[in-house]
């Protein structure tokens, strides 16, 4: 039987394998393919195109032009983005995406990490033949 304690969930997904890591990073699927239609999540690849719903990126706050920052209330970034996913880090469990950038103290330009939950999947890498027939296997759909 598994156990309920939360600080052995918390050590056994950190200590977890790296290929069980690669398949707990997923995300919801939606999509307009009636092929695709039954698949609720997708394990998250570079170059799917994603929409970015949670954080600072997800939901802006009122709009000042003269300031920026959360605490000043606007966000850090453009609400909805969608762009194309341009690194996966398996041992973080976070998600780089196109456009998403944060500045540093110094002024230098860096990539922010997503939790894929917060991230939905709109449209699939279509360089993978073999994992678009899966997913379509997997959704019951026709070939």
């Amino acid at each position: 039987m598994a156990t309920k304690n939360p600080g052995k969930n918390r050590l056994s997904q950190n200590k977890a394998p790296i290929h069980v890591k690669r398949k707990r990073m997923r995300a919801r699927l939606i999509t307009d393919d009636p092929n695709l239609q039954n698949v609720r999540t997708v394990t998250v690849r570079v170059g799917d195109e994603v929409e970015v719903l949670r954080g600072d990126f997800g939901n802006p706050n009122s709009i000042k032009s003269d300031s920026k920052g959360k605490r000043l209330g606007q966000s850090r970034g453009r609400a909805g983005l969608k762009s194309k996913v341009n690194r996966v880090d398996t041992s973080s469990g976070k998600i780089f995406v196109d456009g998403l950038t944060i500045t540093t103290a110094d002024g230098k330009e860096e990539a922010l990490p997503i939790h894929p939950s917060n991230l939905v999947v709109t449209a699939l890498y279509e360089g993978d033949p073999v994992r678009i027939k899966q997913l379509i296997e997997r959704g019951g759909g026709q070939l």
